[in-house]
């Protein structure tokens, strides 16, 4: 093979042979020189040709040209272009090439730094089919157009590495250092200039087309709520453009959020983790004209304990951790009641049960159970560590609490039930409807509540 200059003479110029050993034979390949090129030598100011001197060449039809060779490297690539000049398909075409990704990528970001930073580049946010997809991206960086390392994390900030892009610094040298870029000013101020633009390009869009901007938040939301957690002026830039997805399919702002609710709730943000699971809890709310949020994501449990730090008096509750917007404020105090602590206790298998009386506005649902939201998120937070790998010891779950809708007349009847079997039979039945409306229920459990169904069908 050869590696020459279209339109010089073979006779003038430096000729380089380089003689293979047995162990190098892979080098003869065409596909591996090709690859070798592709990566090392794709955007080269040079045109660089690839021939192979034994193969002859295809001879054209008759009536047609010779083919001329095509160079194997792109001596004008895109990101020299100014922004304007260079359209949504050409932004396409060269991500396809450069990262063989069959997908588009969700939209991108075209960087021309002028003096003092003198850079440019194309970042690009590509798809992830769900959030277990690998979060490495690939930003490759070149110095004027050569080739110099893949993810250089002093360039580009570790938590903005599943970005996928190029970057041309010609201020760097070719062959960097861990420990000279740890050091370098400019390349922090790459860095930081990298973070602002991305933060204005989320920011921009969401301004610009709220509702396209919504249809990709889905795709872009881990991303966003990751960085905000890894810096704080990425989250100061971009606070106004995180949103909120609601179980109905809208979006708001945690400001608009608040501003919405201000009547009725001020202050507290309700949420779910599974839509499916807690629909009971998200019903009896949204019939109170209350909107909750879906944060079903293993990061949201950090970010909404960021948001309660960084938003003084903001606190954000679970569908099933408090029932304060279910109640009337006139009958809002609890009672208790011995007797049926007992039993619930007994049919439900456990003896840190609290049982409390509470008169709730829908008289139609006999009880409710609720964990304390400070004690799930910790032990949440210890399942995922422990999910992780971290030796950690298994900590105390959540204490549940019952409360009984005293306005309801399942309940009230329960109280004055005499009949030993029929009390028991009834508990048992609305605590597991109880657990069955807050999470799915254990083999033992479903196998008990249909025996308990049945039963009672047969009373009927």
């Amino acid at each position: 093979y050869s590696l020459y200059d279209e339109g010089v003479e073979r006779a003038r110029g430096t000729s380089i042979i380089l003689h293979i050993n047995e162990e190098g034979e892979e080098y003869l390949s065409e596909y591996k020189l090709r690859e070798i090129l592709n990566k090392y030598c794709a955007f080269m100011p040079v045109e660089i040709y690839l021939t192979d001197e034994e193969k002859e060449p295809e001879k054209p039809k008759e009536g047609e040209e010779p083919a001329v060779p095509a160079p194997v490297n792109d001596t004008k690539p895109l990101w020299q272009k100014n922004p304007g000049e260079a359209s949504d398909e050409e932004y396409k075409a060269f991500y396809q090439k450069v990262f063989s990704d069959y997908r588009e990528p969700l939209f991108h970001l075209h960087l021309n730094a002028d003096y003092p930073l003198n850079f440019k580049g194309i970042l690009y946010f590509p798809r992830l089919s769900h959030e277990y997809d690998s979060l490495e991206g690939q930003v490759k960086l070149y110095y004027n157009q050569v080739f110099v390392a893949d993810n250089i994390k002093e360039v580009v900030p570790e938590y903005m590495l599943m970005l996928r892009g190029v970057l041309d610094c010609p201020m760097l040298p070719l062959n960097v250092s861990r420990s000279y870029l740890q050091s370098n000013s400019y390349v922090k101020r790459v860095s930081a200039h990298i973070v602002k633009k991305v933060a204005d390009k989320l920011c921009g869009m969401k301004n610009t087309d709220r509702e396209a901007y919504e249809k990709l938040w889905g795709e872009i939301k881990m991303f966003s709520e990751y960085a905000a957690l890894c810096d704080k002026k990425f989250f100061e830039r971009v606070r106004d453009a995180l949103l909120l997805p609601l179980t109905d399919g809208s979006h708001k702002t945690l400001s608009e959020y608040l501003e919405a609710a201000k009547e009725k709730h001020e202050n507290k943000v309700y949420y779910a983790t599974d839509k499916n699971a807690q629909a009971q809890y998200i019903k009896m709310l949204s019939e109170e004209g209350i909107e909750c949020a879906l944060l079903d994501k293993m990061i949201d449990n950090q970010f909404v304990t960021m948001l309660e730090h960084e938003n003084a008096g903001v606190q954000f509750l679970r569908v099933d951790s408090a029932l304060d917007a279910l109640t009337d404020k006139a009958e809002e105090q609890s009672e208790e009641n011995e007797s049926l602590t007992a039993l619930f206790r007994e049919v439900s298998g456990d003896e840190k049960l609290t049982v409390t009386l509470k008169a709730l506005r829908d008289a139609k649902t006999p009880c409710i159970l609720t964990l304390d939201e400070q004690a799930r998120r910790f032990d949440d937070m210890m399942k995922m560590y422990r999910a992780a790998g971290e030796s950690l010891p298994e900590g105390m779950a959540p204490t549940a609490t019952l409360t009984l809708n005293s306005a309801c007349p399942t309940v009230v009847s329960l109280v004055d039930e005499q009949e030993e079997e029929r009390r028991m039979l009834v508990a048992r039945q609305m605590y597991t409807l109880a657990l069955l409306s807050q999470r799915g229920l254990t083999g033992e459990e479903l196998s008990r509540f249909l025996c308990d169904s049945y039963d009672i069908l047969a009373r009927i």
